[in-house]
């Protein structure tokens, strides 16, 4: 679609049987972006009632579109504005086309913007992770094709996790990403992607979450997130390969947004996944075992803005390294568990505690940190000492850290560590030294209950 190119035979009319069947039966305003000689938009017609509109840069395939489809606009989906035509559309498909154009990203954002409210996006895209591919680079190969996953009129290229950001971007959900054509052999995603139930237009914080299987942990954290959390926020979940149904149970939730990895990233690079596409005034790093408490945000909001040097805030917590653990807590249910925090806010006489090192288990973050500090230090793997480092980072700038006192979480503890004590004690000592060394520290007494998963 970036540029004309003669039509070759059987390359822009096929009738993409597979992406038929994902076109939801109810659709009756269609957009087909690259549609070729509108094959596809012919056999749609013929299942239901519906009126089609392609897009096609090719003049020779637009002809015969013409015949095919009720609208042919011949454009170049870099330029093109589907806005301009003033209609609303039930879906909209990318099939094959968005690794072809130079910004796939703007022309995803503009196809969301004349989505309808219950519309969808239909997308297939190769999957450039492909083990074909990765397997060649690690022989530094890296060959163009006439056709396929490194076709030489690719100019983008996309993995699982980049095709999510990218409709995260948009403001959409993917719901379905289903591996083409098996699981063990994804050479294509076929996408499904919705505009989610936006519980607040203009959020002020961005809640990230990082999972790895426990979804009856997460199950929990989102619920008391929903449940307590009045001030304007989305939820973006960061799932790190589950293979315990989380991804499933994610897609079904319209009122949160999710990318799924392939593989555990681990607690820095995971979180950087989700912090690359974050742009509000606030970010918290949230472990998927944690339970909040009413009037945490507002009150850590209120508090960070107490100085703007202050960049990142923690709370108080039952299970935590250093002072901002409290020990031996009253509560034994979820009433309790507020009660108990609404007694510690009413008795609190001097909320903020600065201190060197914030637990990363649950944190507020002010959106300048990332320009200012960066992101995790992904040298740290599955995590610990991450949180070191970062605090490390930020106090060396001038800045400073601290816990409220006045805001208590409870935290289950790092359900995924716990299976395998060992795993945990090893990688700890490891990061331990890597941590030292990129600091040049002869002598860290340092004891860690962190956000590792």
């Amino acid at each position: 679609m970036h540029a004309t190119k003669p039509m070759r035979h059987g390359y822009h009319d096929l009738p993409r049987r597979e992406i038929l069947a994902l076109i939801p039966t109810t659709a009756k305003r269609v957009l087909d972006l690259g549609c070729g000689t509108g094959a596809l938009g012919k056999a749609l017609k013929e299942r239901q009632d519906c009126h089609v509109t392609g897009v096609e840069l090719n003049k020779d395939a637009l002809q015969i579109a013409k015949s095919n489809i009720d609208i042919c606009v011949c454009d170049n989906l870099n330029r093109y504005n589907p806005a301009l035509a003033a209609v609303r559309y039930d879906c909209i498909i990318l099939a094959d086309i968005l690794e072809h154009l130079v910004n796939p990203w703007s022309v995803i954002q503009k196809a969301a913007t004349v989505l309808s409210e219950n519309g969808c996006i239909i997308a297939s895209i190769p999957n450039v992770g492909h083990p074909f591919v990765t397997s060649n680079l690690q022989r530094d190969l890296f060959r163009y094709e006439p056709a396929g996953l490194l076709d030489i009129t690719h100019l983008r290229f996309f993995t699982k996790t980049s095709i999510f950001q990218m409709f995260y971007g948009a403001g959409l959900k993917i719901t379905k990403c289903n591996a083409h054509p098996a699981a063990d052999n994804p050479i294509q995603y076929y996408v499904t992607a919705i505009k989610p139930q936006v519980i607040h237009k203009k959020p002020l914080a961005t809640i990230l979450i990082l999972t790895f299987n426990g979804w009856e942990y997460t199950r929990m954290c989102i619920d008391s997130i929903k449940r307590k959390t009045h001030t304007p926020h989305k939820i973006l979940v960061i799932d790190n390969g589950s293979t315990d149904g989380t991804v499933q149970h994610l897609r079904e939730d319209p009122t949160i947004y999710h990318i799924e990895n392939t593989h555990n990233l681990g607690f820095p690079a995971g979180f950087n996944v989700g912090l690359s596409q974050t742009n509000t005034p606030y970010f918290v790093l949230c472990n998927s075992d944690v339970v909040v408490t009413p009037k945490w945000l507002e009150t850590m909001i209120e508090h960070i803005e107490t100085d703007e040097k202050l960049l990142l805030l923690g709370p108080r917590s039952n299970h935590v390294s250093g002072p901002q653990i409290i020990k031996d807590v009253p509560y034994k249910n979820d009433t309790e568990l507020d009660l108990y925090a609404d007694t510690l806010a009413k008795k609190c006489k001097t909320p903020l505690t600065p201190f060197r090192r914030i637990v990363f288990f649950f944190t507020l973050f002010k959106i300048e940190a990332l320009a200012k500090i960066g992101y995790l230090d992904e040298i740290f793997g599955k995590g610990n000492f991450e949180d070191d480092d970062y605090c490390l980072r930020l106090g060396k700038k001038g800045f400073w850290c601290a816990y409220d006192n006045s805001v208590f979480i409870h935290h289950y503890g790092s359900r995924g560590f716990n299976k395998n004590p060992n795993e945990y004690r090893a990688l700890l000592e490891k990061n331990k030294k890597l941590f030292m060394e990129k600091h040049k520290i002869t002598d860290c007494n340092c004891k860690k209950t962190t956000g590792t998963i």
